[in-house]
């Protein structure tokens, strides 16, 4: 057998190894590290970071499904998602975004490829469906 179809077969079986550990585990949330940004005074965002009188806002997606809003470790807003309602958001995004091009009076409203949007739903069914992770952004407010 060639050493290049050797290193293949190889390597197949380790990634398959390796995910039928982590399905064993019961697919574990694998945590990404936090994303910090600071917002500063005169920004609108920052308006809303300290309406609550905390000084910083997470936003935690989990591919599993839940997005979540949390400040000063008490639940904001939690939402629940799956790979059909999540395309119905991208819909509703794309829309918004042709509307605000045609008010602000541009001329080109950019169409969206069919490709590029099975290829996001793919992408989102994936991790979905077989690896999850846990993506934060910790916005903070400065004074």
């Amino acid at each position: 057998m060639p050493r290049f179809w050797r290193v293949l077969l190889i390597s197949l079986v380790i990634v398959l190894l390796l995910y039928g550990i982590y399905f064993a585990l019961g697919r574990p949330v694998i945590p990404l590290p936090t994303i910090p940004n600071k917002v500063y005074p005169g920004q609108p965002l920052h308006a809303i970071v300290t309406s609550d009188g905390s000084d910083q806002l997470r936003l935690t997606l989990k591919t599993s499904g839940v997005v979540e809003l949390t400040s000063a470790d008490q639940s904001v807003v939690s939402l629940n998602y799956t790979p059909e309602t999540f395309e119905n958001t991208l819909d509703l995004g794309q829309r918004l975004l042709v509307a605000q091009k045609v008010v602000q009076g541009n001329e080109d409203v950019p169409e969206s490829s069919p490709f590029l949007r099975k290829l996001i739903n793919w992408a989102i069914a994936y991790y979905y469906h077989i690896i999850r992770f846990r993506l934060s952004v910790l916005v903070k407010a400065l004074p």
